[in-house]
């Protein structure tokens, strides 16, 4: 039974890192997915929890996160889907080693093999404009 969008705590968080209206997939032995990882049962704080996962994972140190949503998320390392919310990041230090994984543009994301729910999703975030502020 798929979750509605609501505040429930998602069993992991994801983000979806932006550059250049490309977005990236970290590279897995099975397969191809979002970085990041389980929501720890003591943890407090979604982006803090990314963060957390994409320094070990990539190591970069994420700065503008904003949510993106959540739905039941199949990973490649998991037996089966998750509850996982999705976060952007469109702002790190640090450089996404290239054998890490790949970054795709629209027509990458539209010929992919991933879920609809995450293709849709990642191509809205491709489509989106953001302009840095103070």
């Amino acid at each position: 039974m798929a979750r509605m969008m609501g505040d429930d705590r998602p069993d992991c968080v994801y983000g979806i890192l932006v550059r250049e209206h490309r977005v990236f997939l970290a590279r897995y032995p099975r397969g191809e997915g979002l970085p990041g990882g389980v929501f720890r049962p003591m943890a407090d704080d979604r982006k803090g929890e990314l963060r957390a996962h994409l320094l070990d994972q990539l190591g970069i140190l994420s700065g503008a996160t904003w949510a993106q949503g959540a739905f039941d998320y199949h990973h490649p390392l998991d037996d089966r889907p998750r509850f996982s919310g999705f976060y952007t990041v469109w702002d790190w230090e640090g450089e996404v080693p290239d054998e890490a994984g790949r970054w795709l543009d629209e027509d990458d994301v539209r010929a992919s093999t991933l879920g609809p729910s995450l293709r849709i999703l990642l191509l809205s975030v491709i489509a989106t404009l953001a302009l840095k502020t103070t």
